[in-house]
């Protein structure tokens, strides 16, 4: 069947309708149970205060306004104080807006004041959506920004010649049989971020650089990172570098850096007017749960910024390295990292980037992986696509070297939410006599992986890490660089319980145990750390398929496992480097030695991946660890 460009047109517009339509039927705070997930509570409240007070101030008002709305607290909110406004120095040197002081709006306070401490650019796209529609206006929103990205994709493949049928599939490929949809759920800057930067691209594409630079300017307000979807538009006026008027093309290109950096750099100033100070990340800046400032706690007792709230201050990108960082480190930045640390996760991410179980493109975004195959192995390549390429590679490669713990976006994430970001440079990629190549499997893998993700969207969000314990998903390897912050992981019992004595006591001189060692559980195949007969172990659920994350506190020479079955059967054991087939009996410990394999170093400890597979009945599992010697 031939689908003409018309019924192209008018399929993508029902389905942009039917988007639109369901998000705003959709009652996001009856469904979730009212819980707030992610950063989403800081942004539905900034969005509420400009909505209805018109400034980015955290006020009493505030938080009343939220637990009147949406009916609950708002868990994990991000708030800052400025540092001149702390007891003890001048607030009188600070400039704030504040209108409810009068024209010109702008003043010296007297007085500290807390504001919100997230980038305003969300909460100023999605006001006007909420000012109409109320708590419904954020997933509308939303439904408009993916449908910004939908048409852009869309028109954009049309014009580089891909027939009307094929670029509507690989559309829907891209953008629809991937992670994107479950983000319409998300009171975040996800699909907004889409949504600007595939018009940002389409300005570029349509010879409207002003215009895409002003865009990514605002996108890069949003996230900083954004700036490296930029490079097409920076790019191009430099190719052929050897051609004629290249000093005439390089000013070109400074141009269009130059509005870019001055949009986003004006809107940095925005924030410092509206909180006193341009970084929203910097500062005195806490997250907040149970306990919120201007808020009255236990027994009548005034809760106050200083009194609540953890310490979340984002200062500098990605972990400090030993023998370079010493100068920055405080209590707030953590540990200092091992350089062969550091290039050890590098190898490693620079493949789980792409085939990762909890934030690989593969899996999340398999239209996305195919069009980059196709195009480098298939081809035909022409300059757009190669300065697409140039985008995702130079975000690859940034992602996985700055952030080598968390180039995927935080462990309540579904996938990797910052490739969201990227998403909008794939259309540009595909090649058009080879688009059926990128939409057939590519929506046929995405229904293999996210099926049922995609069917229970608010489940996945509440729960992000539930759907990588399944097949296909547990025969792609885990993101051991990212231990800490996998998406497993938001449920406690997963997440580095300790067997035996971990930490010791530093104040009376005891070390910790070397023997001893931490467990995470990234499957359901297990019930996690449980104690029998005294001794610590973990429970193997009947005829079920798990995956253990041992993380010794030193590297391991040899492993025995202990196990005892509920009833006669066979228990498999792997890890990297050899198996072991344990008989169990009923109620009878039987062990056998393991090989621990090649260890991953984090964080000055030794992680080993071991694979747990019975034939019928569960089991009580035990493991000794012997430590090489020093």
């Amino acid at each position: 069947m031939v689908v003409t460009d018309k019924g192209a047109r008018r399929t993508l517009a029902a389905a942009c309708l039917a988007l639109a339509l369901a998000c705003g039927l959709y009652d996001l705070p009856a469904a979730s149970g009212r819980q707030f997930w992610s950063d989403a509570s800081t942004y539905y409240a900034m969005t509420w205060s400009l909505v209805s007070d018109g400034d980015l101030r955290y006020e009493a008002r505030d938080l009343l306004r939220v637990r009147r709305h949406f009916g609950a607290d708002p868990q994990g909110l991000f708030l800052k104080r400025v540092p001149d406004q702390r007891p003890g120095r001048d607030p009188g040197l600070a400039w704030r807006w504040a209108p409810d002081l009068g024209f010109p709006w702008i003043h010296r306070l007297d007085e500290p004041r807390i504001h919100y401490a997230k980038s305003f650019a969300h909460p100023l796209a999605t006001a006007p959506f909420v000012m109409l529609l109320g708590d419904r206006g954020f997933l509308v929103a939303n439904a408009a920004f993916l449908s910004i990205a939908l048409w852009c994709a869309f028109l954009e493949l049309r014009r580089r010649g891909t027939e009307p049928g094929p670029a509507l599939a690989v559309t829907l490929a891209l953008l629809g049989l991937s992670v994107t949809p479950i983000y319409l759920l998300w009171m975040t800057p996800e699909i907004l971020n889409v949504g600007v930067l595939a018009a940002a691209l389409f300005a570029w594409s349509r010879d409207r650089p002003l215009l895409s630079a002003a865009l990514f300017g605002f996108a890069c307000f949003s996230k900083p990172y954004n700036a490296f979807v930029a490079a097409p538009l920076g790019f191009a006026p430099l190719l052929p570098l050897l051609a004629a008027g290249f000093g005439r093309r390089f000013l070109e290109s400074c141009r269009r850096g130059a509005v870019m950096i001055g949009v986003m750099v004006g809107l940095f100033a925005l924030n410092a007017v509206f909180t006193g100070e341009m970084n929203y990340q910097g500062g005195e800046r806490k997250t907040f749960y149970g306990q919120f400032p201007e808020d009255l706690g236990p027994g009548g007792k005034q809760i106050t910024f200083g009194n609540s709230g953890q310490w979340m201050t984002t200062d500098y990108l990605g972990p400090l390295v030993e023998g370079r960082d010493e100068d920055k480190q405080t209590k707030g930045t953590g540990p200092l990292r091992d350089p062969d640390e550091i290039r050890a996760s590098f190898w490693l991410n620079l493949g789980h980037f792409w085939w990762g179980r909890f934030g690989g493109v593969l899996p999340y975004y398999p239209a996305a992986a195919l069009a980059v195959l196709v195009y480098l192995l298939v081809g035909p390549r022409d300059r757009d696509g190669a300065l697409a390429l140039s985008g995702i590679a130079i975000s690859w490669i940034f992602y996985i070297v700055q952030i080598p713990d968390n180039w995927y976006g935080g462990g309540g994430t579904v996938g990797n939410r910052y490739f969201l970001n990227v998403l909008p440079l794939l259309p540009y990629v595909v090649p058009p006599a080879r688009a059926l190549l990128v939409a057939v499997p590519g929506a046929l893998l995405g229904l293999a992986f996210l099926a049922p993700t995609l069917w229970a969207p608010l489940q996945a969000s509440m729960k992000p890490g539930q759907h990588a314990g399944r097949v296909p998903f547990v025969y792609l390897p885990a993101e051991l660089a990212m231990l800490n912050d996998l998406s497993a992981f938001v449920e406690p019992w997963r997440k580095k319980r300790s067997v035996g004595d971990t930490e010791g006591d530093a104040h009376k001189g005891w070390p910790a145990d070397p023997r001893a060692y931490y467990l995470y559980f990234p499957d359901d195949g297990t019930t996690g750390v449980v104690t029998e007969g005294g001794v610590q172990g973990f429970r193997l659920k009947p005829g079920a398929r798990a995956e253990i994350l041992l993380r010794a506190l030193e590297p391991v020479a040899a492993m025995t496992v202990t196990a005892v079955g509920d009833a006669p059967g066979t228990l498999d054991v792997r890890s990297g480097a050899g198996a072991a087939r344990l008989a169990l009996e009923r109620g009878q410990p039987v062990q056998a030695p393991l090989p621990p394999g090649e260890r991953f170093a984090y964080y000055a400890t030794s992680v080993y991946v071991l694979t747990f597979e019975g034939d019928g009945p569960g089991a009580f599992v035990s493991i000794a660890l012997e430590p090489r010697p020093r």
